[in-house]
């Protein structure tokens, strides 16, 4: 009874937000209470949705007094007209009258704006230390409705137009120092002044000391300016590691996972993953977290030592570490597929503890890690976990509409441990929803959405699902979309493509008939089929009965045979390149998403080989035929009859 509350709920919540129109793609939702505040006071009192992270970083910067420069917000006497400090006095009362005369004052009122066109006329003509002074007062005012704000937009667009013209006139200091005046507004990205000042200091990156680079970087990552030469960054960072503390790499390593940008040094990554086991007892959760994701972008296989020995100092420091922070050791192996089960068990106990406590992005991530690994607990604590994951959902109905993909790839990454409810997928697939989350371009969906609904079609064809799946045309599109061209000799080939032809060939040595295709449409890479035939003991021509390539279909058995499917004597044979991001790195196990592939190919009707990356290269092309048919004859039986001379 619960879950149809929660699918007619989500379906009423669905519908309010696309009333406006079926083919509008959906606005970001207000928080409730009102508009959402632009500008906080100089303390950075706290907002409803803070930007923890970026906060944490400006206070690590704030602390880095570039040559020593500081300012009290007093305006110096000399030089300042008489006429610029009344205007900077009468500021200073109407921000104190907005900020000490209730919620119904305002700088947007009527009476301000005399005053404000005036000092707005005026700014042009200010010093540096007039237009800190300005920004400064602004902050001391406290927020207001909103950036456009009367008068207010006025005078900090003024102020923005101003530092604008000066920027290449400051150095760099100046620059620095005048931007960490207009973080506190919230107005960094807005204006103008902050993305112009940075780019005129990434032209030296290599040659700022260590408290410039981490403001600089600071504010490339606040503001997303694209910046060509981050490499300098990077050789400026291993010049001269060792003289930054493990706050400051944070703020560094936030600007180039932010800016997607990795590390490309060895040597580099492998000096932050010694600061960072260096520092496991005292370092912050923020700094921890921003650590971790550049670590997980950046770090390659040739890592995996260093990850692991990181993730065996962390153990005993899972109690103490922010459920954020956790989720980050959980996912930083995922890329090389190395999974720490040491780590991962105490993490999968704080996460059922204070599951209430769980985003539903920190729900899908941390079901996307335990899914991936495919692990085998003896006490199932991570499908524990995941159920409760999915009992949880119910309750999260905002969340779900506000990220409705979060949501979508949720399901999904249940489904690989085969836990799923068909109220919840059946709500996610109805055609209002996918409107919301996708607008007109429904076909731009990802794969987890495919997945998600080739299971519902494979394994649950034989339990009557009778809800909705997601539109056959669309489907097609994202399948063709998503995966890999069939590999041919005429195109540069990757090892897994190399892999598949020579699996083909030296089966062709034999016999005829091996044909390379996508069987299943979700997934990114072909496999090879063969038709055998047991009461002839021979292969059959299986290419004909197939469909053109990136047709987006499951090849079932019933779908390649038709009236023939139910013939015994005609076994579908799938041979799957089990390639190195198959299998959970040194354990010889396969990922979740390979072992549910396998499974699935069962369920349609193949019979299946697995021919392993690690085994099919020790053998030369002269001895994979006794290799490969070592691992055909025995599923086949005797040895078919060679049809190849």
């Amino acid at each position: 009874k619960s879950r149809k509350v929660f699918v007619r709920k989500m379906f009423t919540r669905t519908v309010s937000l696309c009333s406006a129109s079926v083919f509008r793609r959906i606005r970001p939702i207000r928080p409730a209470g009102g508009v959402k505040p632009i500008h906080t006071a100089r303390v950075l009192a706290v907002k409803k949705f803070v930007d923890a992270e970026n906060d944490f970083a400006h206070q690590v910067v704030l602390q880095k007094a570039v040559n020593g420069q500081k300012s009290d917000g007093a305006v110096r006497s000399s030089g300042v007209a008489g006429g610029t400090k009344e205007l900077l006095d009468q500021l200073e009362r109407v921000a104190a009258e907005c900020r000490n005369g209730g919620e119904g004052v305002c700088i947007s009122e009527e009476r301000f704006d005399d005053f404000a066109r005036t000092l707005a006329e005026k700014i042009p003509e200010f010093g540096y230390d007039e237009l800190v002074k300005v920004l400064n007062v602004l902050v001391e005012m406290g927020p207001t409705p909103a950036v456009d704000t009367r008068n207010y937009a006025r005078i900090w667009n003024a102020v923005d137009l101003a530092c604008l013209r000066k920027v290449p006139e400051w150095d760099t200091d100046q620059l620095l120092f005048m931007a960490d005046q207009w973080y506190p507004l919230r107005l960094a990205k807005v204006g103008r002044f902050v993305g112009k000042a940075v780019w005129k200091i990434s032209a030296k990156l290599r040659k700022l000391n260590k408290d410039q680079l981490v403001k600089t970087v600071f504010y490339i990552n606040l503001t997303r300016v694209p910046v060509e030469n981050m490499i300098d960054i990077e050789i400026n960072l291993k010049k001269n590691f060792y003289n930054f503390e493990i706050d400051d790499l944070s703020v560094l390593c936030m600007g180039f996972f932010k800016t997607e940008t990795p590390i490309r040094s060895v040597e580099l990554i492998e000096r932050i993953y010694q600061l960072t086991i260096h520092h496991a007892a005292d370092v912050q959760d923020i700094s921890l977290a921003a650590i971790l994701k550049l670590l997980r972008y950046s770090s390659r296989i040739a890592h995996a030592p260093s990850m692991e020995r990181l993730l065996s100092t962390f153990v005993p420091q899972v109690p103490r570490l922010s459920l954020f922070c956790c989720l980050h050791l959980a996912l930083l192996g995922t890329d090389i597929h190395l999974c720490h089960q040491p780590i991962l068990e105490p993490i999968i106990d704080r996460f059922s503890q204070d599951i209430k406590q769980l985003r539903l992005k920190d729900m899908e991530r941390i079901t996307f890690a335990l899914a991936h690994y495919n692990m085998d607990l003896p006490d199932q604590k991570d499908l524990k976990l995941m159920r409760a994951i999915q009992a949880e959902l119910p309750s999260r109905i905002h969340e779900i509409t506000t990220y409705p993909k979060s949501y979508l790839a949720l399901l999904n990454f249940l489904t690989l441990k085969e836990i799923y409810n068909e109220e919840l997928i059946t709500a996610a697939f109805d055609k209002r929803f996918l409107q919301m989350t996708y607008g007109r371009n429904v076909a731009g969906a990802g794969r987890e959405v495919i997945a998600l609904d080739c299971f519902l079609r494979i394994n649950l064809r034989d339990q009557n699902y009778s809800g909705n799946y997601f539109p056959e045309k669309p489907l097609k599109v994202v399948a063709k979309l998503s995966q890999d061209y069939v590999p041919s000799t005429e195109y540069r080939l990757t090892k897994s493509d190399r892999m598949l032809l020579d699996i083909q060939s030296t089966f062709a040595q034999r016999h005829k008939h091996a044909h390379i295709i996508h069987l299943l449409p979700h997934y990114q890479r072909p496999d090879v089929v063969l038709l055998f035939n047991e009461a002839t003991r021979t292969f059959e021509d299986v290419e004909a009965r197939c469909p053109p390539q990136y047709s987006g279909n499951i090849l079932s058995r019933e779908f390649l045979l038709k009236e023939q499917a139910s013939d015994k004597c005609l076994r579908l044979v799938a041979i799957v390149a089990g390639s190195w991001n198959c299998y959970v790195r040194d354990q010889r196990r396969f990922t979740g998403g390979f072992a549910m592939k396998l499974k699935q190919l069962a369920a349609v009707g193949y019979e299946t080989v697995v021919i392993p990356w690690h085994e099919w290269p020790t053998f030369t092309p002269e001895s994979r035929d006794g290799y490969l048919f070592g691992k055909l004859n025995p599923l086949l039986g005797t040895a078919p009859a060679n049809t190849v001379s």
